[in-house]
Parts: structure tokens; sequence; C-alpha cells
């Protein structure tokens, strides 16, 4: 198992296609028309783990590519002063992905710091709607003035933040109910897991696809679980908070790592608005378990070959003198001799192992004696 310059290309080139299909699949196609969100979730993480692990395994086969994978090599290995041109990459490469984690991490701890200061909500209402979603739950709900739209937070210690103002007992009912289905779900963590993901490959644009589709995919799970059980006038008051949510969420921006009630993109609310009316849209399907499984396959077959550069060794990188001999099936043989496998040469003679002769075999060397 390694990493190479050409396992990153090939990364690169795997996940660009694949986070491309399942994106113009999910937006375009109706592939919630075929399988489940969470199956369409569950592919992008497919696509998540072949970006996070450029590696070469045991049964990468190598594929000797054309000119262009020459030039790309020579471009990479150019020597500039005292290093090569993929050493001068993978340095900004690293401070960029230094600076950007750094920052993240400052945010983070900084959000978690500031929710501390917060008053716990422990209204009547809220607990009775917190109970009736889990028994004993250790959610903690709190308003503030810091927030515009309902949204939650934490990967261990969970918090659900609103903001202050009165909620009706059904607005407070969706609103809980959608912010515990995030907590329940661990959107969170996948939220954070898939931004340090961006952090890493910060220069590759393909990851903030991949975060921004994942993130909508995960609102569009939460709102189907939310509406599964739902009446058409149901449905519509649903509709009605999700908007009311919008309008206020205009009015700022979200912490990192914090999943929302809405996200302050109109297109994308107006196309959950659309996929929570859809009757059509599937939660489970046989055919989830099918892409799920093609997607595996996908994914053993993408660490299944890499393309990399051949070259010829030149003749005079070659080492010769005038005892030197050039060993074909006309000038040797293999005598084998009970299990030993012996060459014979104009050199001499030398032991050689059963690999060696299956390869000389193929190449047209005679095997005398045997049984």
């Amino acid at each position: 198992m390694e990493i190479s310059v050409f396992s990153v290309l090939m990364t690169v080139l795997w996940s660009s296609v694949l986070i491309a299909f399942f994106y113009l699949g999910r937006t375009k196609t109706g592939l919630l028309h075929i399988c489940s969100i969470s199956t369409v979730i569950l592919l992008y993480l497919f696509c998540a783990v072949r970006v996070v692990l450029p590696i070469e395994l045991p049964w990468t086969r190598v594929v000797s590519g054309g000119e262009i994978f020459n030039t790309i090599r020579d471009t990479l290995f150019y020597q500039i002063d005292f290093v090569r041109f993929y050493e001068l990459l993978i340095i900004i490469w690293m401070i960029g992905m230094g600076l950007i984690l750094s920052k993240y991490l400052v945010q983070y701890r900084r959000v978690t710091h500031y929710i501390h200061t917060f008053q716990r909500e422990e209204s009547i209402a809220v607990l009775n709607v917190l109970d009736l979603l889990e028994k004993g739950s250790r959610i903690e709900v709190f308003k503030t003035l810091e927030v515009k739209s309902p949204c939650c937070f934490g990967i261990f210690k969970k918090r659900i933040l609103l903001p202050d103002k009165e909620y009706n007992r059904k607005e407070l009912q969706y609103i809980l109910l959608h912010e515990y289905t995030h907590l329940h779900n661990n959107d969170i963590l996948l939220k954070t897991l898939i931004t340090v993901l961006c952090g890493i490959y910060w220069w590759n644009p393909i990851v903030y696809l991949l975060r921004k589709d994942l993130n909508q995919s995960m609102e569009i799970r939460c709102d189907l679980s939310v509406s599964k059980y739902l009446n058409e006038n149901e449905r519509a008051d649903y509709l009605s908070v999700m908007l009311d949510a919008f309008r206020e969420s205009r009015q700022t921006e979200q912490y990192v790592g914090v999943a929302g009630l809405v996200e302050n993109h109109s297109a994308s609310l107006l196309e959950r608005f659309r996929i929570v009316a859809d009757r059509k849209v599937v939660q489970k399907n046989r055919a989830s378990v099918f892409a799920a499984f093609m997607m595996l396959i996908v994914l053993v077959i993408s660490y299944s070959f890499i393309f990399q550069s051949k070259y010829e060794t030149p003749m005079s990188e070659i080492e010769t003198d005038e005892n030197t001999h050039q060993m074909t099936p006309e000038n040797a043989y293999i005598f084998k001799q009970g299990n030993t496998y012996i060459l014979y040469t104009v050199d001499g003679e030398n032991e050689i192992s059963e690999e060696s002769v299956k390869m000389m075999l193929e190449n047209g060397f005679v095997l005398k004696g045997g049984d």
C-alpha cells in the first residue's frame, strides 16, 4: 500500500467523475425516483472515501499510459533549484491545508465556547415535545438572539438553538422534530468530516460540489423523515414553517458545523419544497441496495488499476562490458532436476525460482529434463 503522484491524479480523476455523475443524477435525472435519499448520501460517502484514500493497493495493476503521462511526469519532476516541481506543490498544499484546518478548528472552538453562555430553554412546551421525540432525551435547547433561524450544533453534546421568539405548539413540534432528526442522523458529524475533507483538498473544486450537494441531500432526508407521516394540510404547515425560517435566515449566516432548518439559498429551499410535495420520491426501495452494491464494485474497480508513464531504458544507461552477454532462448535454456530449476547460459549455471521459470517460458525459453 503506497501513495504516488499518479495515485493522487487517479483519485482526482475518479472522484471528479463519480461526484459529477451523482450530482447530475440527483438534480437533473430524478435519481430520487429510483433509490432513497439515504442511498444517495451513501453514494456520496463512497466518493468521499475515494477522495480521502489516494492509495495503491496490493491488487492495483499498473497500466502504461501514452505521451500525455510522460509529459505530466516530466512536468511534475522538473527540477526547480533545490526542489522538484511536485515537491513545491506538496509544500503549497500542506501550507494551505494547515491554514484552513486551523481556521476551522479555532472557529469551531469559539462557537462551542460561545454557546456555553446561552440560557437553556426549559419551557413546558419544549420539554413536552422533546419527551415525545425521545424519552429521557439529553438534547439541550437554547433560545438566543444570536441565531435568526432554528439550527443544531454539537457532535457529542448535542444542542438545538432557537431564535428568541415565540412559537405555537405546531411550529415548535415541526422545528424540534427537524433538528432532532439532524442530530439523530449524526448530520453534524458528517458535515464536520466533509468540511475537514474540503480543508485537506482545498485546491480541488470537486470536493466543494460534494459538500454542497451532500448538505442539501441531508436536508432533503430530514424533510422526508419529518413529512413522511403528515397529511396534506400538515405538509403545508411544515412548508410554511420552513418558509418563515428562510425569511429570517436571510439576515445572518449560520455557524460552521451547524445544521439548520433552512440554508440561506432560495434555489435549495425551492428544491426541498418540490421534493416534499413529490409523491414519487421513494424512501425505501430494493434499487437502493442494488445501487449501493454497484457503487462498492465501482469503488473496488477504481483501485484496481492506475495509469502511469512508461519509458524504455536508454541503451546509454545500461552498463555493459566485454564479459557481458545478452541472454536469449538461443543461447540459454532451463533444466529441471527433481524440484530444482537450473538456468544454463554461456556464463555458467544458476538455480532459479519457479516464478522465474514461468516468466521465461512465456518469453520462449526451453525447459529440458524433468519427468
